[in-house]
């Protein structure tokens, strides 16, 4: 695995799936941080135009060029694997969607919910719910990020999280104004004036993506990415993304072979064939890419959000499909016995989407969970 720091030349903005069109009461609309088929398509991009040309990779005629990013109609061995953001060389994961933030004394706090047995009658066709006792205002726990070491003993101990960074502590937001120019005379078109928010990263913070063994990137070192296909420099480094060290790894290992129950996080966003559930779903039974077969029980997951994108092969728009957004959290159980070691194979992360794993899609890290005594 290798990792690659990414920074950018100046501003950059992101946009989502809406179509834009210059206009008077035109606002692009900017999301941040980029979804992970961005940065994979820039990184191929970055590579083919590196090594080879873009007429040679339509033909399939650079034999490394196709093996590690294909061709226009299909894929090569190059994957990514996660894309996150860093600072000071520490990585920063989205809070868990089982977290109450509460604004405590002019700083915010984030509290676990508990998995529990609900005995009373219900619509829905599993017992188990997440609950809390607090009855404080709460936020959203969306774009809200902690940094590794605290996320994991978080999760690890079940206890609070303090450090909640919020996308400013990344991010400033730079509003802009443009004009949309007649491309023949290069003068501004009437009535088409447009704004757009644009972002500078602050305090020395950066993404980093970590990608599969494989393609070489010490040679390219630029992209073009996000809207308007500014530059980013590319920075290669030998490191692999381990979440859990072996004593971590040991202790989730004996309570998930105690309990039956497990946690699992997502880092990135997923496609959900179904909305908020993946099309290998029979009932409350889940099979996993793997092979793995588990119930799921509870689950704290985002609105699903539209996902879309330009096809250059058809030039048309892809068909729009449901995702989920990182920070989303499924508890199941496990009761089979054949997917027991399946499951404990994953602990330091498997692809979990209906599409797009090798674009770094539905990247979601496992852990023990316990039931509270509490029933509701």
């Amino acid at each position: 695995m290798t990792k690659l720091v990414l920074t950018p030349v100046d501003t950059f903005f992101f946009k989502n799936h809406h179509a834009t069109q210059a206009g008077e009461a035109t606002v692009m609309e900017s999301i941040f941080p980029p979804r992970p088929n961005t940065i994979y398509g820039a990184l191929r991009a970055a590579y083919i135009y590196a090594y080879s040309t873009f007429d040679d990779f339509t033909r399939g005629s650079d034999e490394q060029v196709r093996r590690w990013m294909g061709t226009p109609t299909e894929r090569g061995q190059f994957c990514l694997h996660y894309c996150t953001l860093v600072k000071e060389d520490v990585l920063f994961f989205p809070l868990p969607f089982d977290y109450q933030v509460i604004e405590e004394e002019k700083s915010l706090k984030a509290y676990p919910l508990r998995l529990v047995k609900d005995r009373k009658p219900s619509s829905s066709a599993s017992m188990w719910r997440l609950a809390s006792s607090r009855r404080d205002k709460t936020k959203s726990p969306q774009h809200y990020y902690v940094p590794m070491e605290e996320w994991k003993q978080a999760l690890l101990e079940n206890k609070p999280i303090s450090s909640l960074c919020s996308l400013s502590s990344f991010i400033a937001r730079e509003d802009k104004v443009g004009i949309q120019l007649d491309t023949s005379s290069r003068t501004a078109q009437k009535g088409l004036l447009y704004r757009v928010a644009k972002g500078r990263f602050v305090d020395g913070a950066s993404l980093v993506a970590f990608v599969g063994d494989g393609p070489d990137f010490s040679d390219v070192k630029w992209a073009r990415i996000g809207g308007e296909n500014r530059p980013w420099s590319i920075r290669q480094q030998p490191e692999t993304l381990r979440i859990w060290n072996p004593d971590e790894k040991k202790g989730i290992e004996q309570d998930i072979q105690r309990t039956k129950l497990a946690k699992i996080v997502f880092l990135s966003p997923a496609i959900f064939s179904n909305g908020s559930r993946p099309a290998a779903m029979d009932g409350n039974q889940w099979t996993w890419p793997n092979g793995a077969v588990v119930t799921w029980l509870a689950a704290s997951i985002g609105r699903p959000e539209l996902y879309g994108g330009w096809d250059i092969v058809r030039h048309r728009p892809k068909p729009r499909k449901w995702m989920i957004p990182a920070g989303s959290v499924i508890y199941v159980k496990i009761e089979r016995d054949d997917a027991l070691p399946l499951v404990l194979s994953a602990l330091d992360g498997v692809h979990l989407t209906d599409e797009g794993a090798e674009e770094g899609f539905g990247f979601a890290v496992i852990t023990s969970a316990k039931e509270s005594e509490e029933e509701l």
